[in-house]
């Protein structure tokens, strides 16, 4: 599943120098992409079990989607560009440096958030607006599906006024389809980086007291402290660093989880010696269903899924272990498959 973030925010908050450490500085500068490696605990452990010719985890495409001013609000050209993702990360500047130019004069994160957030809201608000206007008068769709649509562009309006976000509604996958084309900014799961002097702000706990009813996730990282512990070339020097500020998980860890979480996303495996391979998959979904995500003929042939429990395997210490203590199981078409399974497909067309 290739999934794109979009990072966006105000200037100056430090939204290339995030984008540098999750993407290791392997970006393209001009086009402002890259691409990040999902960072799980899981995919290396086994890496290190089976010792694999090839390694291939899980992976985001990461966009600068632009700095967010008055002008370029007017303009309205971020919206597409937001449009396209699957999901935002708003970076915000909650760190104190006098050197470093404040679009609003003055540091206050919350401040800056809400003003964001509002933005978002109102295109939201003005693009239903305008498509009720244009289902009033378009004369190709009939009554009833002018209607339908109608109806739900209404009901997104008074949940934005409410001071809500549109990604807290339950949709029905009729409704789902009906917009998945809109720019609709706050349909998308969004989460928040608040860029810290360091790693022990408490910004995450006034942030939920103010903004938890917007079900958006937040996180605080040290931008700048992550990105020079990123240029220790060596790893336990760089974890012991990180230990000794009280950073249990870096930055791209934690956005990794965040994005994850907020896209309903859980991971499954595939190894052996050959390849050792990390696949994202909605939660929820059937084992036939991921398998089509290797290959659709896998899901069209798909007889049985032979998994093990990430956790079971790793106490147990290896396949063969596992399968005396009888926890190497065997899944039919119904079998809702769950974070961390380690599978192989079976399968015949």
């Amino acid at each position: 599943m290739g999934l794109s973030l979009g990072i966006t925010g105000y200037p100056q908050s430090g939204k290339k120098t995030l984008l540098q450490i999750l993407t290791n500085n392997s970006f393209d500068a001009k086009k402002g992409i890259g691409v990040a490696t999902i960072q799980d605990d899981r995919f290396t452990a086994l890496v290190k079990h089976y010792n694999p010719k090839k390694t291939a985890p899980a992976t985001i495409n990461i966009s600068l989607v632009g700095d967010i001013t008055d002008e370029i609000i007017q303009q309205g050209s971020i919206f597409n560009n937001i449009a396209t993702m699957d999901a935002l990360c708003i970076v915000v500047r909650a760190f104190n440096d006098d050197a470093v130019y404040h679009v609003k004069g003055s540091v206050d994160p919350l401040r800056d958030y809400e003003k964001l957030i509002s933005e978002f809201v109102l295109h939201d608000m003005v693009f239903a607006e305008k498509r009720i206007e244009r289902l009033q008068q378009d004369k190709k769709k009939t009554a009833a599906q002018k209607e339908k649509e109608i109806a739900l562009m209404h009901t997104f309006m008074q949940h934005l006024e409410s001071g809500t976000l549109l990604h807290s509604l339950v949709l029905s996958h009729d409704d789902r389809a009906l917009v998945n084309s809109y720019p609709l900014i706050t349909l998308k799961k969004i989460v928040v980086v608040f860029n810290t002097d360091d790693a022990s702000s408490t910004i995450i706990d006034a942030f939920k007291n103010n903004y938890g009813h917007h079900t958006v996730h937040a996180i605080a990282v040290a931008v700048k402290l992550e990105s020079e512990i990123a240029a220790i070339e060596n790893e336990a020097e760089r974890s012991e660093f990180y230990a000794s500020l009280g950073v249990t998980k870096p930055a791209l860890q934690l956005l990794s989880c965040a994005i994850l979480d907020s896209l309903e996303l859980q991971s499954f495996f595939t190894v052996g010696q050959d390849e050792v391979k990390q696949w994202l998959i909605p939660k929820g979904i059937t084992a036939p269903e991921a398998a089509g995500y290797i290959h659709s003929d896998i899901q069209r042939g798909f007889i049985r899924a032979e998994l093990m429990r990430y956790e079971d395997f790793i106490i147990a210490g290896s396949e063969e272990k596992l399968k005396k203590e009888g926890r190497f199981h065997l899944a039919g078409k119904d079998y809702i498959m769950q974070d961390g399974d380690i599978v192989s497909f079976r399968f015949n067309v």
